[in-house]
């Protein structure tokens, strides 16, 4: 029996994951299920992708990925499961979801379009494909059904691309961003890593969010600045997220996912950088 790795952006106030998780234990009783997170925000398509690609490096070999933030539930957009070189499974929407995990995972090695209803709940509802699509088929495979019996085949080049938002270096040293994500502390998640970023613990920076510019620090973890510092430290998907020590980053800066943020190392500025 396979492990089950389940993320979504359904959150907990309501009977959306446990029903799924009800599905899957009715299909591979005694099935590890493992939520990964169910706080995606809403339809963040590109921030789920980016956790369910970091999850890979931790998960037991041969899980079967169960992905769902789906807004495009009920429409044109396709429902697949992919099976990766390195012998895993991904299920969820042919939005994008799933191409990063897939990469990481040495990519794809078959795809299938999830069209035989033998592995799906009835009635489909045209709104929770999570419940009545996606989580049987997961649990099929994890039970050991093959990928080739749970739907058609298909072309792995056809898949929705998606790439997450990058990182530049301008002219002048500074690295444009963006923030990808906002955790429950207010800690503003960077699209670039810390090997891109290239920066010495302790260095003086200088951030601007596009409504004016702040002085901070880079350290190393939140403890090496004093109580409601601001500082730029590494999470631990190893990349650089705007804090507050013991305080909210985002509330205090106004921040918000998908806000371009320019960083400068100071010691890298001309001498009109504090202009």
């Amino acid at each position: 029996m396979r492990t089950i790795c389940f993320l979504s952006d359904f959150g907990l106030s309501g009977d959306f994951v446990g029903t799924c998780r009800g599905v899957i234990e009715g299909i591979a009783p005694g099935a590890t299920v493992l939520d990964l997170t169910h706080h995606v925000p809403g339809f963040g398509i590109p921030a789920g992708a980016e956790v369910l690609e970091h999850a890979t490096g931790y998960m037991p070999r041969g899980t079967v990925y169960l992905a769902v933030v789906d807004p495009g539930v009920g429409t044109e957009r396709r429902a697949v499961a992919l099976r990766t070189a390195a012998g895993s499974y991904l299920v969820g929407p042919d939005n994008g979801l799933l191409v990063p995990a897939s990469r990481a995972l040495g990519g794809v090695a078959e795809a299938v379009l999830l069209s035989d209803g033998r592995f799906h709940v009835h009635p489909v509802s045209t709104t929770f494909h999570g419940r009545d699509i996606f989580a049987p088929v997961a649990a099929h495979l994890a039970a050991g059904v093959g990928l080739g019996e749970v739907g058609e085949s298909l072309d792995p080049g056809s898949l929705v691309p998606l790439s997450l938002p990058g990182t530049t270096r301008t002219g002048l040293g500074d690295l444009e961003t963006e923030i990808i994500s906002i955790d429950r502390f207010g800690n503003a998640r960077l699209s670039v890593t810390q090997e891109e970023a290239g920066l010495e613990h302790g260095t003086q920076i200088e951030l601007d969010p596009g409504d004016g510019r702040v002085r901070c620090s880079y350290q190393e973890t939140f403890g090496a600045s004093g109580f409601g510092a601001l500082i730029v430290v590494p999470d631990s998907h190893r990349r650089l997220s705007i804090s507050i020590n013991q305080g909210n980053a985002a509330r205090a800066l106004a921040l918000s996912v998908g806000d371009r943020v320019r960083i400068r190392p100071l010691d890298e500025c001309q001498d009109d950088a504090g202009a």
